[in-house]
């Protein structure tokens, strides 16, 4: 899990985790010019593209070996706390697939595009990408992604912003109900350098700083709701060779620290 997704994803948890598991995968509809011009072949920064797996997606601060996996835990939510496993499912030659395992047996599936280095991820966190239980389903029919999530270098004062656009059907028992469109924004900023500490060891990080904006459209058997939005800030800090060791995600409903407590790359 991201920082798009760690204050958003958390209400969906809420929602469904009693009516049964839930999970996501690759938007089946059409993908934006912008999503597919992240999908060009691009040979890695600083890096041997030989002796990578997947050249496009090499990232110091971010590695994504096929079958890796970082296990998380999770204070201060509106849930209370949780625990989760975040691993690489998936691997291809322009991006890659992450699976987040939630200890209440909740999955959420999340397909990434690389491009130089520069990860993108195709989900708001909102929409969840396509969410289904025994009752209720929703599946994208359109993904429109600008910018990335993660940047290929994180240089002091280095800023980034990513828009994620998913259309999507809701389903009630197998019918058509109604629609729902989603846009998440988010901007970041590379702020230096600190060491930290958490259950998986000590590390020498990179501090990212970012604010995250959230507006979902739904609209239920031809009525249209109000629109329901949400702006969550974040701190995360990422260890070279490591990922995500740390992130302190403060919205409406307070403030959540996630930590890494173990982490293996095959």
């Amino acid at each position: 899990m991201h920082k798009l997704f760690i204050g958003s994803i958390v209400p969906l948890i809420v929602l469904l985790a009693a009516c049964g598991q839930w999970s996501s995968s690759a938007p089946s509809g059409n993908t934006s010019r912008s999503a597919q011009s992240a999908l060009a072949p691009a040979s890695a920064p600083n890096q041997p593209a030989s002796a990578l797996p997947n050249a496009a997606c090499a990232n110091s601060y971010y590695p994504v070996p096929s079958g890796a996996s970082w296990s998380y835990s999770s204070s201060g939510s509106v849930i209370g706390n949780y625990t989760y496993v975040h691993s690489i499912t998936a691997l291809s030659a322009t991006g890659f697939t992450t699976s987040d395992q939630f200890n209440s047996g909740i999955r959420h599936t999340i397909q990434w595009n690389c491009q130089d280095g520069n990860l993108t991820a195709l989900d708001t966190g909102l929409s969840a990408g396509s969410v289904a239980n025994s009752k209720m389903k929703m599946t994208p029919d359109s993904v429109s992604a600008d910018g990335y999530n993660i940047p290929a270098v994180f240089d002091t004062g280095k800023t980034w912003t990513e828009k994620v656009e998913i259309s999507g059907t809701l389903a009630l028992n197998g019918g058509i109900v109604g629609t729902s469109q989603n846009v998440a924004i988010l901007s970041c900023r590379a702020a230096g350098n600190e060491a930290v500490m958490v259950p998986a060891g000590s590390f020498d990080t990179v501090k990212v700083t970012c604010t995250a904006n959230f507006v979902n459209n739904t609209a239920l058997e031809g009525v249209q709701g109000q629109p329901v939005s949400d702006t969550d800030s974040s701190i995360d800090w990422y260890a070279r060779g490591v990922g995500l060791v740390k992130s302190l995600s403060t919205g409406a409903d307070g403030t959540e620290t996630i930590v890494l407590t173990h982490y293996t790359l095959k």
